[in-house]
């Protein structure tokens, strides 16, 4: 006991000089933080006057002069985790600390998070995603956060032609009665997808391929399918999806003709295959008739591609001058817009993707980003059966995310709408390869490529001031 309290009485003098340093310089701990890749937080330091704000590592962790960090990175790769310390300094030499981790963990929950609908409106007045019977209920939409984050809904598969149509003549539009009215009575707009595809579809019209059909036989069918699906949702659809997907990948070049390039093998499509490429023009302007007030959208896929986005480019242009030939009074187009699905994976160039809405930006149509997701991971390193994003990819996929994004907005005057296909990965179509900005079940959570996202919306928003 005498020899600790000799040891004690000895280390006195050292421990009170180390207070009085430490009081003298102010130095403050105050505490940890983590944040998800992307996200960005407030500092709020309680030393006095101006401060100056410093990081251990800005690729980790980035500090403004306000105060405010981005989880910037991370330094471990197996993890996604990385760590750095934020310092403030008074103009009097004393110093405050603050430990900031970095995870690609989604930590926050979407529905605390300020509705996107209200942070992009002054960009696109439709921000949207997809809806399914499991979102509705007798008094309208009940899924929260389509609720909070949405103003305009696509059903995901419940008004494609196979489901509307199991027989020529014969309709059933009880759950699309449902989602739609559901979809209106909770204020959202409707996206009707779609009327004219060569999957998912009754096996009425997929025989046509191959039975003995007249082509005006072939048309009168397709006419009247269209008329009374049109006709029967009349004023409740914002956006007709006509025709989806005609084209093929690949067989062609930017030179080609279009009339001579659609699909046409035993998957093709049936109308183009029994009446050839004026089809287009027939479907659309059925559907104008039947619903006046509709707009009516050509949807396609990889539209990155520059041979096939010149195919789709040169329908539109032809189509829209033979209407104007023939409605010369008329004041609107009859293809108002094109439906760029954005299925994308790390692979796709955003370079390319600028390049496509230049190429459409002279046709004077509406343009939508109508089924967005990005896998993390190429194409080819995509599985269906298993799991396999390696953070790397993950991480690539947000960054694409936000390059994408940027673009949008440089767009922003001619893209009417943004949708996601799916709001959170375990209920996407693609969910092993992550491909959405919400991870979760219960609660879905905010991923890095969310915070891309918001990112390039502030970053917009700051170029133009």
């Amino acid at each position: 006991m005498k020899k600790l309290q000799f040891r004690f009485l000895v280390l006195l003098p050292f421990l009170l000089t180390m207070l009085v340093f430490c009081v003298s310089t102010g130095t403050q701990k105050s505490g940890q933080r983590t944040l998800t890749i992307g996200a960005m937080d407030k500092l709020a330091s309680t030393l006095p006057g101006n401060i100056t704000w410093t990081s251990s590592d800005e690729d980790i962790v980035s500090v403004n002069e306000e105060g405010y960090i981005t989880a910037a990175g991370f330094t471990d790769f197996q993890s996604g985790t990385g760590s750095a310390v934020i310092t403030a300094t008074a103009e009097n030499g004393r110093t405050q600390s603050f430990t900031i981790n970095t995870t690609m963990t989604a930590l926050v929950d979407m529905l605390e998070l300020p509705p996107m609908k209200d942070q992009f409106k002054d960009y696109f007045p439709l921000f949207g995603n997809i809806v399914n019977p499991r979102d509705i209920g007798s008094s309208g939409v009940t899924n929260e956060r389509l609720l909070r984050h949405y103003n305009v809904l696509t059903a995901e598969n419940d008004m494609k032609p196979d489901k509307l149509s199991p027989s020529r003549g014969s309709y059933n539009f009880s759950t699309a009665d449902r989602l739609v009215n559901a979809a209106i009575e909770s204020g959202f707009q409707v996206i009707g997808h779609t009327l004219l595809w060569h999957s998912q579809i009754p096996q009425w019209q997929a025989s046509l391929r191959t039975n003995d059909t007249s082509p005006e036989l072939a048309l009168q069918y397709m006419k009247d399918f269209i008329t009374s699906v049109v006709s029967h949702f009349r004023g409740r659809i914002h956006t007709w999806d006509v025709i989806n997907e005609a084209f093929p990948d690949g067989g062609y070049t930017a030179s080609s003709n279009w009339r001579e390039v659609m699909r046409q093998d035993r998957n093709g499509n049936p109308w183009y295959m029994k009446i050839g490429a004026d089809f287009v023009y027939e479907a659309f302007l059925a559907a104008r008739l039947a619903d006046p007030g509709a707009i009516l959208y050509y949807n396609d896929f990889n539209l990155d591609q520059r041979a096939k986005a010149r195919m789709v480019h040169d329908m539109v242009r032809d189509v829209n001058a033979r209407y104007r030939q023939t409605h010369p009074a008329e004041t609107r187009l009859l293809i108002e817009g094109i439906g760029m699905q954005s299925h994308h994976n790390t692979n796709v160039s955003p370079a390319n993707v600028r390049n496509t809405l230049s190429l459409f930006r002279e046709l004077g149509v509406r343009i939508s980003i109508s089924e967005l997701d990005v896998l993390s991971q190429t194409w080819g390193q995509y599985s269906p059966r298993r799991e396999t994003p390696a953070i790397s990819g993950k991480i690539q996929a947000a960054n694409l995310y936000g390059q994408y994004f940027r673009i949008f907005l440089e767009n922003a005057d001619i893209i009417e709408r943004v949708t996601f296909w799916g709001i959170y990965d375990e209920h996407s179509w693609r969910r092993t390869g992550l491909p959405l900005i919400f991870e979760g079940g219960a609660v879905s959570r905010a991923k890095p490529a969310y915070y891309k996202v918001i990112e390039a919306l502030e970053q917009h928003r700051q170029s133009l001031n």
